[in-house]
């Protein structure tokens, strides 16, 4: 009886290890996004809120595009990601933020939901405060 006991207690202890494991990645409730070194913002930092948009139901992978769910998340501005500098292009910091055309950007995105009837912020100063 004791074995089974035991057994019961290694499964459970088993079954606790992976679930914590496969657990979804934390992610802060808010967050600050700047551009990175070398590239030259013309306006003001925005504040993220990343938990506003985990209520939403947004999944991690429509932003973090080439995440894998296994790794640590990266950033936007890693190096290879949308780490150059200019308005155009796939790997262009401000593309990230602000492609109109692309539902992965913020502004994309937000202009889909507006259509839909959704108050989002689409105008620079609702995102970029003075």
């Amino acid at each position: 009886m004791q074995r089974f006991i035991l057994s019961i207690l290694a499964l459970c202890a088993l079954v606790l290890t992976v679930s914590m494991a496969t657990a979804a990645t934390e992610a802060p409730a808010e967050l600050k996004l700047e551009a990175p070194a070398g590239i030259k913002a013309t306006k003001n930092p925005v504040t993220f809120p990343h938990a506003k948009h985990d209520a939403a139901g947004v999944e991690c992978a429509t932003c973090h595009h080439t995440w894998d769910s296994k790794s640590d998340v990266q950033s936007c501005s890693t190096a290879g990601c949308h780490d150059q500098p200019g308005k155009k292009g796939e790997t262009a910091y401000y593309s990230a933020f602000h492609a109109k055309n692309a539902d992965n950007s913020c502004l994309g995105c937000h202009k889909i939901m507006k259509k839909e009837g959704k108050v989002v912020p689409v105008s620079c100063k609702d995102c970029h405060p003075k």
